[in-house]
């Protein structure tokens, strides 16, 4: 059997801006919430996604505002605050990171079989292709397409059928890449490209090729 890979999408591959949390993080400050740091707004936002295993309507982790507001000691019966999140969206702009390409070309380079496993609505299968990241993977399992979101170990086995247990999996969110590749059997690497986890994980995907090719 062949080596394989699982990787993320967001904030792994490609960037996607302005990030949701961002936006949230600035309607927190202009209400006045100012010793927020960017970083617990973040993790607040994440534990309130990572505990659902299976996606909203819009086919990702579904996000209560009020529990957020709740990880944040914010009062979650603020309805105004509560209204004026609850109406923000993602950003627009789109790109791949300088260090995605080079990655995915070693990969490939060492016949490695590559899956994407991404949280995501149907927008993201529409960049992957827009950005010809499309041709990099021998599989690309969405959480709106097949109704389980990381860290659910089910999306993970979907790749484990198909492909193979990956050798690792490497994503952006603790909670959701790491844990989930856990509870599937599967090693993880955690791309902590922001430090919002303290001495945890690599800051670049040249180091995950770097600590891969140690072993190829």
């Amino acid at each position: 059997m062949g080596k394989i890979v699982s990787v993320d999408l967001g904030d792994t591959l490609v960037a996607f801006r302005p990030r949701k949390y961002e936006l949230i993080y600035e309607v927190l400050r202009e209400e006045g919430y100012e010793n927020l740091s960017l970083k617990k707004v973040y993790r607040a936002y994440i534990n309130t996604m990572a505990k659902y295993n299976f996606p909203d309507q819009n086919g990702v982790n579904p996000f209560d505002v009020r529990e957020f507001l709740y990880n944040l000691s914010i009062n979650p019966n603020n309805m105004r605050l509560v209204k004026k999140i609850s109406e923000i969206d993602r950003g627009d702009e789109y790109y791949t990171y300088d260090d995605a390409i080079d990655f995915l070309e070693f990969l490939k380079s060492n016949d490695y079989s590559i899956a994407l496993v991404s949280n995501a609505t149907p927008r993201a299968k529409r960049v992957v292709r827009e950005l010809n990241l499309d041709k990099y993977f021998d599989l690309e399992v969405y959480s709106f397409e097949v109704g389980k979101v990381k860290p659910n170990p089910a999306i993970f086995s979907i790749v484990i059928k198909k492909l193979g247990y990956p050798e690792y999996h490497i994503g952006d969110i603790k909670e959701m890449d790491v844990y989930g590749a856990k509870r599937a059997g599967i090693r993880s690497i955690l791309l902590n490209r922001f430090s919002f986890y303290e001495n945890e994980g690599i800051k670049s995907l040249k180091e995950v090729t770097a600590y891969l090719r140690v072993g190829t």
